[in-house]
This record gives C-alpha cells, sequence and structure tokens, in this order.
C-alpha cells in the first residue's frame, strides 16, 4: 500500500500564521490531520515491511525492496501539502 501524505485533509493546514489571532491561534486548522503521521510503523506493528520516504529515488528503493520482500508493506511518501490538487475535487478531473 502506498500513502501519499500531505500532511493533512485537503493540503494540511494552509492558514497563513501572520493573520491568525484569538486564543485559538496556535491551534491547528481543522485539514491539519497529524502532520507528522507514522503510517509505515502501523504495518511493522502487524508484521509487515514499513518504509518512510520523501524523494522519488527513495520511492524506487521502497517498491523494488517491497516487491522483492513478497510480504505486506506500507510505503508512506510525503508529499508538499501544496503541489497539485487531491482526488475528489471533481472539477480538476484528476
Amino acid at each position: 500500500m502506498i500513502v501519499f501524505n500531505n500532511g493533512g485533509v485537503y493540503g494540511g493546514d494552509r492558514r497563513n500564521p501572520e493573520e491568525i489571532t484569538g486564543p485559538y491561534k496556535d491551534d491547528p486548522a481543522p485539514t491539519s490531520f497529524v502532520p507528522g503521521a507514522a503510517y509505515h510503523n502501523i504495518m511493522e506493528a502487524f508484521g509487515g515491511k514499513g518504509y518512510l520516504v520523501g524523494t522519488p529515488e527513495d520511492l524506487k528503493s521502497a517498491l523494488a525492496e517491497s516487491f522483492s520482500a513478497r510480504k505486506p508493506a506500507v510505503i508512506n511518501v510525503t508529499i508538499d501539502p501544496y503541489a497539485g490538487a487531491e482526488s475528489g475535487r471533481m472539477q480538476h478531473r484528476n
């Protein structure tokens, strides 16, 4: 399984920190979801193999290793929360 992890739902916390005021200014945005989520560790807890990757080269290596290991694997790919549009946005037809 490959998880493309942008640190949130619909791009994570995209608020401008300078514009946030009030008693809740230090709270994360509702679209944030554990930016450092270690999805790869969950698979290891169940006896599989987990990979944390951040570059295309790391992804290529993790894919090759996981296929040759022939056991369940999770590849947690950290991506830029501002890059592109997520699936589910029909206007982008992605």
